[in-house]
C-alpha cells in the first residue's frame, strides 16, 4: 500500500491556502513555463478544479520553491500533475517533488495514470532523471499546440502507470525520504 509522502530529506510539501495563490502566481510567472492570466482571474480561480494543490518548500532554507499540483481525477482514473521548480534549485529538489508529488497522487486517490503536459521535452526539466526517467512514458506531441511568449510551442505529454509506479517508483520514493 502506498503512504503518501510529503516530506524528503531535502523538501516538504505543504498544502496551499487561498492566501497562498499570490505565491504560487510569482512562482509560476517567474518561471515562465506556462501562460497565466492576470493575477486577479488567476487569484479568482486559485484551488479550483484541482484534488491539490502544494507549496514546496526548501528544507535547508525554508524558502518556497516551486508549486505543484493534481487535477482532480477522470472517471477514467487519469489525473493531471504539474510540478513546477524556481530553475535555480537543484536537480535534487526537482526529483524529490516530482516523485513526491506523483506518489501522493498515486496514494491518496485511484489513479489509473498520471500526465504531464509540458512545452519542454526535457524529462529532466520535470523533475524525471536516472531511474525516475525510465517510469515515464511520452504518450504524444501535439504540434503547435500553446501559444505563449510570442510564439508556438509543441504541447509534450507523458504518463506514469500505477502499475509501473507501484512496481518501481515506490522504491525510489523510500530512497528520498
Amino acid at each position: 500500500m502506498l503512504f503518501p509522502h510529503v516530506e524528503s530529506k531535502r523538501v516538504l510539501l505543504r498544502p496551499a491556502s487561498k492566501q497562498d495563490g499570490r505565491t504560487a502566481y510569482d512562482i509560476l510567472f517567474r518561471i515562465g513555463r506556462t501562460p497565466l492570466p492576470v493575477v486577479d482571474s488567476y487569484m479568482d480561480g486559485f484551488l479550483q478544479g484541482a484534488a491539490a494543490q502544494l507549496l514546496l518548500q526548501n528544507k535547508d532554507s525554508g524558502d518556497i520553491v516551486g508549486f505543484t499540483e493534481v487535477s482532480e481525477p477522470s472517471d477514467a482514473g487519469h489525473a493531471q500533475v504539474s510540478v513546477h521548480i524556481d530553475r535555480a534549485q537543484s536537480e535534487e529538489i526537482a526529483i524529490d517533488a516530482a516523485a513526491l508529488t506523483v506518489n501522493f497522487a498515486f496514494a491518496m486517490w485511484r489513479i489509473r495514470k498520471v500526465y504531464f503536459h509540458t512545452h519542454e521535452e526535457s524529462l529532466a526539466d520535470l523533475g524525471f532523471v536516472g531511474d525516475y526517467a525510465e517510469l515515464v512514458t511520452h504518450e504524444a506531441v501535439l504540434a503547435d499546440h500553446m501559444y505563449f511568449q510570442g510564439r508556438h510551442w509543441d504541447m509534450h505529454i507523458h504518463s506514469i502507470s500505477r502499475n509501473r509506479w507501484d512496481e518501481h517508483g515506490t522504491e525510489l520514493v523510500k530512497g528520498i525520504v
